[in-house]
């Protein structure tokens, strides 16, 4: 008898998971929005850290979380406050479902501050850039690095350490929380 493969997002979701991460597969850009102003607000705050994704804009993310009394803020506008900060909102390149992980990046940008200053980060990501494996992902990584793309920030759940006497600490590195959007 063969054993069934999961299907990446389902083995992404389940791992993710396992990690302290809470994720959601949506498809309608309205619900993307409830969900994420769901979090914003469960947090008590209007204001979201921003760095803007494509997927953000195609699906005016913008406008649609404003009907929720939620502004997001550029990171390039937010100044001193970007540490102020009680939620971001970011996209992911991809993810690799047998780590449950999370490629931010690729080009210079804002993603980096949004991804660990917040307490709660939110991202968006595709289920198409959700990956089986590792050499899978390094291979769509290899094609993005020759085309001149090098800066990546690899998120694998929420922020922990258990460093000092052997006690785990939630958010000691950045995010507390983690909450994966996956649409499609």
């Amino acid at each position: 008898m063969q054993a069934t493969v999961p299907h990446p997002v389902d083995l992404f979701t389940a791992v993710l998971e396992t990690t302290g991460g809470k994720i959601e597969r949506i498809n309608e850009p309205r619900q993307v929005a409830s969900a994420i102003a769901k979090i914003v607000q469960g947090q008590g705050a209007r204001e979201v850290l921003y760095e803007m994704t494509d997927m953000a804009e195609e699906m005016n993310l913008k406008l649609l979380l404003t009907a929720y009394g939620i502004d997001l803020v550029p990171v390039e506008n937010a100044g001193e406050k970007a540490a102020g900060f009680r939620v971001s909102l970011t996209g992911a390149e991809l993810g690799i479902a047998e780590t449950g992980t999370l490629v931010l990046g690729g080009q210079p940008g804002g993603w980096g501050l949004a991804s660990i200053l917040p307490w709660v980060h939110v991202v968006l990501l595709s289920a198409e850039a959700i990956f089986a494996d590792l050499p899978t992902a390094f291979q769509v990584l290899e094609n993005r690095m020759s085309a001149g793309d090098r800066d990546w920030v690899w998120i694998t759940g929420p922020s922990r350490t258990a460093d000092i006497g052997h006690t785990l600490v939630m958010g000691a590195h950045g995010p507390n929380a983690l909450h994966v959007v996956v649409v499609g």
